[in-house]
């Protein structure tokens, strides 16, 4: 059930929960993703490197293939608006199945509005009861109070704090005896999935 890689799980699926759905991250998205990176605050506060257009398209495609990341892009499910990303990031050697989560609400005017929980709701579900994944883990700066905040109501327990590196490494368990915590799996059975290409397809004759 979960051999398939996590970017190719998620080439063609659309989840919608609440105000938020997750939509697989494509070429259309990269043009107005770059314009979100192109925010020194934003890159800051990501930890990333500034690209150049280019460089971001090839950064897709790359993404797309490969076998240890899942991206999705955040939009607003009332008008289908691009608002951010979300990312999960394969790479525990101990724990194939654990996972660093990110989550990013990069516009402005969708930002306190509780869409950055909704968000991380939904694709925790999609993690653990799709993907089985194991444990969540969370790294984030000292000074990003939002973030932090974020992650600790949801349930997320410091595991250790870097100096060298200014954040704060936070866990959350998965899965309980090979099946996903009630929490996932409720969040789960409240989330719509469907086909990305058939949902934009149908939206595009409307």
């Amino acid at each position: 059930r979960y051999g398939t890689s996590p970017m190719r799980a998620n080439a063609d699926t659309r989840l919608a929960y609440a105000r938020v759905e997750l939509v697989p991250y494509r070429a259309e998205h990269v043009e107005r993703y770059h314009a979100w990176m192109s925010d020194e605050r934003l890159l800051e506060a990501t930890a990333s490197e500034r690209l150049s257009a280019d460089e971001e398209l090839a950064m897709q495609r790359e993404w797309a293939r490969d076998e240890r990341k899942c991206t999705f892009i955040v939009r607003d499910a009332a008008t289908h608006a691009m608002i951010g990303d979300c990312n999960l990031f394969f790479n525990d050697h101990d724990d194939d199945r654990a996972c660093e989560i990110e989550i990013m609400i990069a516009e402005r005017a969708f930002r306190r509005r509780g869409l950055a929980r909704e968000t991380l709701e939904a694709f925790t579900a999609y993690g653990a009861c799709s993907l089985g994944v194991t444990t969540f883990v969370a790294k984030i700066g000292f000074d990003n109070d939002a973030s932090n905040a974020l992650f600790k109501s949801f349930g997320f327990v410091e595991r250790s704090r870097s100096e060298v590196f200014e954040e704060t490494t936070y866990a959350l368990r998965a899965r309980d005896a090979d099946a996903p915590t009630p929490r996932f799996a409720d969040a789960w059975a409240r989330t719509t999935r469907d086909s990305y290409d058939a949902f934009e397809a149908a939206r595009a004759v409307k």
